[in-house]
């Protein structure tokens, strides 16, 4: 995948000789951080084959807290899978970079989604962070912004990737398109890699398809095969949701719907509180249920 370009301009800014031993990278998910941390992971472990090995996480000077070694983690210990990054795993760390580096003059922590790290990992890891190793670079990546310990701020580097405007992320994807008014089905909430995805796998027509039933659902009123259409795509009911919550409030921003904005708003509000409550649910009927919503557009 090519580097976004907001991720280019954050490396080109970036003098190497000068970076700090622990930096924090937040931002929303999918917006690039992964490009940046595994640029500066690169740069600090600089060496023969050391792509190669970083790609394949198997650099003797680099450990990873990822969603796979969380996983190889728990199984280990004969637990079940938790998004939760535990004390035990954070120790390993710590003893891994006290260690000599082994193929390059660097060592490397990097911990991705560090939303997750217990309160217990990060007052372990905020030993470390007061004196870390000789060598070593910690790079903390978390998809939510200020959600650590204050103390850890306070001594990391903080870089942020605020959440990109819609007319960047439409520049941006504009290029990737063949046809170039396709941008304009990207809805508003969808983050780069999701988009970048979309378009590589082929599912972007799935977006062409559902935008161009709800063209046809809120402009000439509702019609049982435009949301049997839209019932069969080949798309996650929650992300059917999110499509049809933002289609409708653009159409209220742009105020280029015949239907009456007081009527429109509160078809959106009932919807955004369905999507509220959606979790409490134990067991839903997708198909009954996005029927149900659909048949709802106000006229």
């Amino acid at each position: 995948m090519d580097i976004y370009p907001w991720v280019e301009k954050r490396i080109s800014s970036i003098n190497l000789d000068k970076i700090s031993h622990a930096m924090i990278i937040e931002g929303q998910e999918g917006i690039g951080k992964n490009q940046l941390s595994f640029y500066l992971i690169n740069e600090i472990l600089n060496g023969s084959n050391t792509k190669n090995l970083i790609k394949n996480n198997s650099h003797p000077d680099l450990f990873l807290i990822n969603t796979s070694s969380l996983t190889s983690f728990y199984e280990k210990k004969n637990k079940s899978f938790s998004k939760n990054i535990p004390i035990e795993l954070i120790r390993e760390a710590i003893n891994f970079i006290s260690l000599k580096s082994a193929l390059s003059k660097n060592k490397v922590l990097f911990i991705d989604d560090a939303e997750n790290l217990t309160i217990s990992s990060q007052n372990a890891l905020l030993k470390t962070l007061e004196e870390p190793p000789e060598d070593t670079f910690i790079i903390i990546q978390s998809n939510r912004f200020k959600c650590l310990n204050q103390t850890i701020y306070s001594r990391c580097e903080l870089i942020n990737f605020n959440n990109l405007s819609q007319n960047e992320i439409l520049h941006w994807v504009e290029n990737m398109l063949d046809d170039k008014n396709d941008k304009y089905l990207i809805p508003s909430y969808m983050a780069p890699k999701k988009v970048s995805q979309l378009i590589q796998d082929g599912s972007f027509e799935n977006l062409r398809e559902l935008n161009k039933s709800l063209d046809s659902l809120f402009n000439n009123g509702v019609d049982g095969n435009k949301i049997n259409k839209i019932i069969d795509l080949n798309m996650d009911f929650s992300e059917k949701l999110n499509y049809i919550i933002d289609y409708a409030l653009s159409l209220l921003k742009k105020g280029s719907s015949s239907i009456h904005p007081v009527l429109l708003s509160d078809y959106i509000e009932q919807l955004s509180d369905f999507r509220q409550n959606l979790f409490e649910i134990n067991s839903l009927n997708q198909k009954y249920t996005l029927n149900h919503l659909l048949l709802k557009i106000p006229s």
